[in-house]
């Protein structure tokens, strides 16, 4: 069976996608960053900043929560399981 070796091509055009898939996650990482700071300087909803983006209002969201950015709101909606006594406290 015969060793193969790539091409002179094939290694080049690999080490270019490398480079520029690099140079895409840097990218994709400093505008994560300018999300996150455009809603804690800004009194924006995900929504709005995502109209300008390539991604959804529930991407930016995760995004708020993933760099720890405050709610705008308070979350309305609860659990609708009861809370039990127990000894005079309540528990989950």
């Amino acid at each position: 069976m015969a060793t193969y070796t790539p091409s002179p091509e094939l290694t080049e055009a690999l080490k270019s996608f490398t480079e520029k898939q690099e140079a895409a996650d840097q990218a994709r990482e400093a505008l994560r960053n300018a999300v996150a700071a455009d809603l804690k300087t800004y009194d924006v909803t995900a929504d709005a900043i995502a109209t300008y983006l390539p991604w959804s209002g529930e991407t930016v969201r995760g995004i708020a929560r993933e760099f720890g950015v405050p709610r705008k709101r308070k979350p309305t909606v609860r659990s609708i399981k009861p809370k039990k006594r127990v000894g005079g406290e309540t528990s989950d």
